[in-house]
């Protein structure tokens, strides 16, 4: 209930969660900012540097998912083969 109360009386629930959103690594600004943290990677160089990161990221997603669906559909089978 108390959740409820606290987000009826957000009156701008984006400004509210931004802080979060700028933390997810599904964020550019969390690569670009991890990238500098780690201070690997030269100034100039730290746009691409972490559109690349943010990319493989993405796509690292993406195959976890597609394996997740590939091994459901296998589960699926065998419960109706059985």
């Amino acid at each position: 209930m108390a959740s409820n109360v606290s987000w009826a009386r957000t009156p701008n629930r984006s400004e509210r969660t931004a802080p979060a959103r700028a933390a997810s690594p599904v964020s550019y600004e969390y690569w670009l900012r991890r990238l500098a943290e780690e201070g690997q990677v030269r100034e100039e160089d730290l746009p691409k540097a972490a559109e690349s990161a943010y990319r493989a990221y993405m796509a690292q997603m993406s195959r976890k998912a597609a394996d997740a669906r590939r091994k459901n559909a296998a589960a699926r089978k065998k419960k109706r083969a059985a």
